[in-house]
């Protein structure tokens, strides 16, 4: 992965912080849904909670300012960071059933 020094002037610092402050709330929205999930009903993917997005950028001119494909980046992150887990859970379920209780290791997270 490359690495880069930014030195932006305080306008694109601004720009930037803007940026960082629309994901962040996206991220937050996509957990609350995500904690509002109950067995038996599907949790909102991807398609979904685009969906939803293009609706609340529509309904609120503040969320419309800030770009769509940053905060469409960070519900890609947020989904890619369940599935890694679900997929660490699943790993670890598997070893967990094949080893003998005295050495089983500790849940991830």
């Amino acid at each position: 992965m490359s690495r880069y020094r930014l030195h932006p002037t305080p306008a694109q610092e601004e720009a930037l912080l803007g940026h960082c402050a629309y994901a962040r709330y996206v991220w937050n929205l996509a957990v609350e849904q995500r904690s509002w999930w109950q067995p038996g009903r599907p949790a909102p993917g991807f398609a979904t909670q685009c969906r939803q997005l293009s609706e609340a950028r529509a309904a609120f001119p503040w969320l419309a300012a800030g770009s769509v494909s940053v905060q469409q980046q960070a519900l890609r992150d947020f989904h890619a960071a369940w599935a890694s887990y679900f997929a660490a859970l699943r790993e670890w379920r598997r070893r967990y059933t094949r080893t003998a209780p005295d050495e089983r290791p500790d849940p991830p997270g």
